[in-house]
């Protein structure tokens, strides 16, 4: 059985599981130092300073009187103070998806933990340059089965930046026969003097859209038990992102009312920096109650999902 990533996007993404989605961006410090990063060095190696406990946080989405989905993502939030308690404590109400390294030995904790029918994806990024410098691809692989076991819905991508193509046959057979299909994720920003994803080349691009393929094909059954794609979706990247990121400017959107984007510090966006409608930790949200212009370049994943076709 094949999947077509833009087939399953036919159906609704709204959920009625949840009345609002949020990407959370917890911190930008990090335990890897992958050359493609958008984040500087000195954000990677930043102190962690929560804004308030984990207890306090949640009780914002508790006391909101919605049901939330939230996209917890770094820097790496396996090295977030607290990170499974506050996995658990949102959990009991909320549903949450997670960006990570799967590279921490908490990983095998927080598969005990955490209730996996309120996880919605967690999505595992190889970074193979950190994983051949730090030797750490089997305990990657571990953590991936450990989280898979336990009844996550998990899924491995890969950023394709330009180095790994030379040797990309090779990797994704050698994590394929281990259990491990990646995904083949589309660079953002400027990489080497190119601008990407438009930078690549066609060669290049005809590898990622083979190894797209062939993940589609190991990811099918997994897909197709979902009621609604994964909003990080890099099976999405060969169709949508693949000759350059689209630029949603100016259309109606449902950010402000279905999607927020949550700061470090606790505030929480419209989706970027120009348009602040709330903060966890000061307990208001000015939700919006409808579309509004999109005026900023974010998360092609979110503008994709949340964009009102016009």
């Amino acid at each position: 059985m094949s999947f077509d990533p833009l087939a399953q996007e036919k159906v609704s993404r709204s959920s009625t599981r949840y009345d609002i989605e949020a990407d959370w961006i917890l911190m930008s410090s990090c335990t890897f130092r992958c050359k493609y990063c958008f984040w500087e060095e000195s954000a990677l190696a930043a102190k962690i300073s929560p804004p308030a406990d984990v207890d306090q946080l949640c009780s914002f989405f508790d006391s909101s009187g919605l049901t939330w989905l939230l996209h917890l993502t770094g820097g790496e939030p396996f090295v977030y103070p607290n990170f499974i308690k506050l996995c658990q404590l949102l959990v009991r109400k909320h549903y949450i998806s997670i960006n990570t390294n799967a590279d921490s030995r908490r990983v095998n904790v927080f598969a005990d933990a955490v209730n996996p029918e309120r996880v919605d994806f967690i999505n595992c990024g190889a970074h193979i340059q950190q994983r051949q410098e730090r030797n750490s691809a089997e305990r990657f692989i571990s953590n991936f089965l450990t989280l898979k076991s336990a009844g996550f819905d998990v899924f491995a991508s890969c950023v394709m930046y330009p180095e790994v193509f030379k040797e990309f046959s090779e990797i994704w057979t050698w994590y394929m026969e281990r259990g491990v299909p990646l995904i083949p994720k589309a660079l953002q920003g400027q990489y080497s003097g190119g601008n990407y994803p438009a930078a690549y080349t066609s060669t290049e691009r005809a590898c990622f859209t083979e190894y797209s393929r062939r993940a589609a094909g190991a990811y099918s059954s997994q897909m197709a038990r979902r009621s609604e794609p994964p909003t990080i979706d890099p099976l999405m990247d060969h169709k949508l992102f693949l000759d350059g990121l689209p630029d949603y400017r100016g259309q109606p959107c449902h950010a402000g009312m279905r999607f927020v984007r949550i700061r470090e510090n606790g505030d929480i966006r419209r989706c970027g920096p120009a348009d602040t409608i709330g903060n966890v930790v000061s307990g208001w949200f000015e939700r919006r109650s409808g579309p509004s212009t999109c005026t900023e370049i974010e998360c092609p994943y979110f503008c994709e999902k949340y964009h009102v076709e016009t």
